[in-house]
């Protein structure tokens, strides 16, 4: 099929807006057919994302299916969308796993469940916004977009913790959006004093260097910015909160998008923006990954809430993706964007499992649950299989980017590597024994036994499950497309930092000769 001549892109990220528009102002009798609605749309977006991914060109590394119009001319904004192997597949897994959220939370009671489908297609269209934006004003437009469906859903449908755990998330993103925007503007400013105009356009960013003394303090507030979405420790705190009190489709979005954004953003904004910044401090970023790697390992070890561990799971995987983007090679790039679509799916189906018990029990504190298999055998092997995905299991999809990531870190440092896959064996001890400790432990007395998966949810979690095994045993798919992509990037980090390095030495040569000149 042909698609040159659509505006696909720009179908993509407005057709959600579209739907979650006509579910926000047509006065509907019930909530079936808004629902409904939200996931034909949810549907159509997922197909228009195959049409997307049959029209790309899997060897070139260039935007592809660019779209560029005026957007405010005033100021240099253009309304500028573009897909390379980077953006591809956070795209196609955004469309994927929206509607397989709304399917997951399809017999949800509660108050107002058309808006809360509404408010899920709004933060498809922020999402999918950032992955295809290459104009940083637009950027930013769909970075705080997508807050406010966020917000809402966590706030509206959320725990008993909810107003708390809004607060916090809105704090720590808001906080690193200002600094990002100040950043941003400030590259605006010195495009202009060097090109002669003005423009958010990333393509032409690309090109400006960064003064020397304003490098630290652009580069480090786009790093804030992305660190806390991402979350990378010391900023992930917001996470386990946000989690643990966000309905099933919050949790199951969060998890596989939205802490995406922040690790896509590093590739798309950090890295080649700022590469002088990004190599130089690529050890600082590389022990903070290990960190998180390592700390949400054992924090998810000491957790009884069931949410609070896989959230300091994500918390732990979120370091190895890091560690994946700066280790500056190859394979650590195809490795990071393979385990952000993996974490997606398999985080995502363990969040669902989740909320399938609590559903059923009342509780996520594992201290109270126990025997589920004996009740639920089928929501029982949903489980283990989910489970063994995240610790890495080869054939699955984890284990491909994993694996990726351990050869570009062991290609950087020993040390590196090392550090990392001993905490993949720190992962196995606390998913396998959370799986034990749920499933297999002594079942407290019930009234009367849980009823086991229905269709829907039976159906909602095969979907992601058949994904897990097909990325696990044909990653080619995925990578034939990532890595033109990955490797262009890796050459022009590096080439660009050795320039400015260059640049710099030569610059501090003539002014060490200027002042001994002065001083003779």
């Amino acid at each position: 099929m042909d698609v040159s001549n659509w505006p696909i892109l720009s179908m993509l990220i407005f057709l959600p807006a579209v739907g979650a528009a006509l579910i926000f102002f047509i006065p509907w009798r019930g909530d079936f057919l808004p629902k409904t609605l939200a996931l034909l749309v949810g549907a159509a977006n997922l197909w228009l994302s195959i049409v997307l991914f049959r029209s790309f060109d899997p060897t070139s590394a260039d935007m592809q299916l660019v779209e560029k119009s005026a957007w405010i001319p005033e100021l240099g904004a253009s309304y500028y969308l573009g897909v390379d192997g980077l953006s591809l597949f956070m795209v196609m897994i955004t469309t994927f796993m929206v509607p397989v959220a709304m399917l997951s939370s399809w017999d949800q009671e509660g108050r107002r469940q058309d808006l809360f489908y509404g408010f899920l297609l709004l933060l498809e269209t922020g999402l999918i916004g950032i992955f295809l934006a290459l104009d940083l004003l637009l950027f930013y437009a769909f970075w705080e977009v997508m807050l406010i469906p966020m917000y809402l859903l966590v706030g509206i449908w959320g725990g008993t913790n909810r107003r708390y755990a809004t607060l916090k998330l809105i704090i720590y993103t808001m906080g690193g959006s200002l600094l990002m925007l100040v950043a941003i503007l400030a590259l605006y400013f010195f495009h202009h004093a060097q090109a002669g105009e003005y423009t958010f356009d990333i393509t032409k960013l690309y090109e400006t260097p960064v003064p020397p003394h304003a490098l630290l303090p652009m580069g480090l507030a786009f790093f804030v910015a992305f660190a806390v979405k991402s979350p990378l420790f010391p900023f992930h705190t917001w996470l386990p909160d946000a989690h643990a009190e966000s309905p099933m489709a919050g949790a199951v979005d969060i998890t596989g998008l939205l802490i995406k954004t922040g690790a896509y953003a590093f590739l798309r904004f950090l890295l080649p923006l700022f590469p002088e910044f990004s190599t130089s401090y690529a050890p600082v970023v590389v022990t903070l990954a290990l960190i998180a790697n390592l700390y949400g390992a054992m924090l998810a070890t000491v957790q009884d809430d069931l949410k609070r561990l896989i959230a300091y799971s994500s918390v732990s995987h979120v370091g190895l993706v890091i560690l994946g983007i700066f280790v500056f090679n190859v394979q650590g790039i195809d490795g990071a964007v393979f385990m952000m679509v993996s974490i997606a799916l398999c985080s995502g189906g363990l969040f669902m499992v989740v909320g399938m018990i609590h559903k059923r029990s009342g509780t996520k504190e594992i201290s109270q649950l126990g025997g589920v298999w004996k009740d639920m055998p089928l929501l029982a092997g949903f489980f283990m299989f989910f489970t063994i995905a995240s610790v890495g299991l080869p054939g699955l999809s984890n284990f491909v980017g994993e694996f990726l990531i351990f050869v570009g870190a062991f290609k950087v440092g020993v040390l590196y590597g090392v550090l990392a896959t001993f905490v993949m064996v720190l992962t196995a001890v606390y998913l396998l024994w959370m799986f034990w400790r749920v499933m297999l432990e002594k079942a407290p007395v019930r009234a009367r036994p849980w009823q086991d998966l229905s269709m829907v949810e039976t159906i909602t979690l095969t979907i992601p499950a058949i994904v897990v095994v097909v990325l696990g045993v044909y990653p080619k798919i995925l990578l034939d497309r990532i890595e033109p992509s990955a490797l262009k990037l890796v050459g022009q980090v590096k080439k660009e930092a050795a320039q400015m390095d260059y640049a710099a030495k030569e610059n501090s040569i003539r002014l060490a000769k200027t002042e001994r000149g002065e001083s003779e």
